[in-house]
């Protein structure tokens, strides 16, 4: 055998084994938590035996998304390649803001968007336009299956994950997601310190026609170094997002404007599915640092 051919066989052989380190735990919510009878597919966990635990990816699927669907599968599963724990988080996705916070809902309420993912996320009860119920909350569904991972894998150690009263340590968590997702991950990440925000075409929140939502403008816990993200320029929303990710803050460099030909009739899940842009993808993970270290 050649040199060159062995060299490539064995770059091959070594690639397809660090893949198959992967390994896939479903988890359903109603498991982690009695309580929880909505929107009840498995979670999906990824994790990478052969790594040391390093940070965690909490990911959430855009409106209508499920963990199980494969094009959820391509930004994540390149996460866990990279170092990453990955959590793909099973929650409600109907009702995208989008399709509530318009018309009448809009007028009589300018915080319309705020509020929706401000029930959606953290569970606040005050606002009635969605019957999500406490129990359906992200972060709610979030810590329960870290708790329920803590109890039930206790060689991977994931209470590096959570604070001594039970809750998300969000500093060890980069939060990311698509479409609608992206912008929950934007809204959590705007509210607590987290590793890093991802957004693949993050979402596009008015508080009026025409007004991109107030609560984008709002201060930042998390340092606009860690924000990242993405849209492409097809997207007829493409202009909007543009202008979104410039009042939350986010470095030019840290924005992903994709142009490659799109493949499919939307141009809207490109960032998601699309591997010719894996090198924007390692770009916003950056290194996930090892559990061991300070964040």
């Amino acid at each position: 055998m050649k040199k060159n051919t062995f060299i490539a066989s064995l770059a091959f052989l070594l690639m397809n084994f660090a893949q198959a380190e992967v390994v896939r735990v479903d988890v359903r919510p109603s498991t982690t938590a009695p309580e929880i009878k909505a929107a009840d597919s498995p979670h999906i966990v990824l994790v990478d035996a052969g790594r040391v635990a390093g940070d965690l990816l909490l990911w959430m699927p855009g409106t209508l998304g499920r963990p199980h669907l494969g094009a959820q599968f391509d930004f994540p599963q390149f996460a866990a390649q990279q170092g990453y724990r990955v959590i793909i988080l099973s929650y409600i996705t109907d009702q995208a803001v989008s399709g509530i916070c318009v018309g009448k809902n809009l007028r009589g309420n300018r915080s319309c968007a705020e509020d929706f993912r401000r029930k959606r996320i953290f569970g606040d009860l005050g606002f009635s336009l969605i019957a999500d119920q406490a129990q359906d909350a992200i972060q709610y569904r979030f810590t329960q299956l870290l708790q329920y991972l803590k109890d039930t894998r206790q060689d991977e150690h994931w209470e590096h994950y959570l604070n001594a009263d039970g809750s998300p340590r969000w500093e060890r968590i980069a939060v990311g997601g698509q479409s609608q997702g992206g912008g929950h991950a934007a809204f959590i990440a705007q509210t607590k310190p987290v590793a890093r925000v991802i957004m693949l075409s993050g979402g596009w929140d008015i508080s009026a026609p025409g007004e991109i939502a107030d609560w984008y403008t709002k201060p930042n816990a998390t340092q606009p170094k860690r924000w990242f993200a993405t849209y492409h320029v097809e997207e007829p929303t493409a202009n909007l997002m543009a202008e979104i990710y410039r009042a939350l803050r986010i470095p030019a460099a840290n924005v992903g404007v994709f142009e490659k030909p799109v493949r499919g009739a939307k141009a809207h899940g490109e960032g998601l599915s699309n591997s010719a842009y894996q090198s924007w993808w390692k770009f916003a993970l950056g290194r996930a640092a090892s559990v061991l270290e300070s964040p």
